[in-house]
């Protein structure tokens, strides 16, 4: 009954399904990473590589988005971010300038999880024997860069995968000082634990 007295009313429901789901589609940018925006994930990557361990990195941004900031996004006052609409949608793939003088691997994340399930499997088939390294599988995600208008701001979401249904991460403010691109002690835009990797386009 409910198909012949309220047809219309089916017909709004697929179109914003249809809607949603076109929302959340990401596109592959036509025009490769600038090397304002490379310089900032070096940024990212010199100062808290090392501390991460960051040893691979996703061949392939995601978009950026607001999940987790607080009411009034109070790590934003004072910036005033430019032209979302590419940042929100859009993904670039990473080359091999990015790990330039870093001890650093680029991989697709859909072949990485399957090392994951194949790591963890052996580790319960043979749980006696020793894992050589639990940190080499661990990769990291970047999202796509929203900068500020003036571009003495850059604000990314990074997250860091060290399994299947393992990942943590944030969204961070980078400032450029002295022509390079830092952490300053900024309040943190956002931060999660195991509530991110699921969330993603796969």
């Amino acid at each position: 009954m409910l198909r012949t007295r309220h047809p219309v009313a089916i017909l709004a429901l697929i179109i914003f399904a249809a809607g949603c789901r076109a929302q959340t589609k990401s596109v592959l940018s036509p025009s490769p990473l600038t090397e304002e925006q490379l310089d900032v994930y070096r940024g990212f990557l010199d100062k808290l590589g090392p501390a991460l361990h960051i040893r691979n990195l996703a061949n392939a941004t995601i978009p950026f988005d607001f999940k987790g900031f607080p009411e009034g996004r109070p790590c934003l006052n004072g910036i005033e971010l430019e032209n979302l609409s590419e940042p929100l949608e859009a993904i670039h793939g990473f080359g091999p300038e990015i790990a330039k003088g870093r001890e650093l691997d680029l991989v697709e994340r859909h072949e990485q999880l399957k090392l994951f399930r194949k790591r963890d499997g052996a580790s319960e088939n043979l749980p006696g024997q020793a894992t050589p390294d639990k940190n080499a599988l661990n990769f990291v995600i970047f999202s796509e860069i929203a900068f500020d208008t003036k571009h003495q701001f850059a604000v990314l979401k990074y997250i860091l995968v060290c399994g299947e249904h393992c990942d943590s991460g944030g969204t961070l403010v980078m400032e450029k000082v002295d022509g390079r691109w830092t952490l300053r002690p900024r309040l943190a835009c956002a931060g999660f634990v195991n509530n991110s990797w699921g969330e993603m386009p796969r």
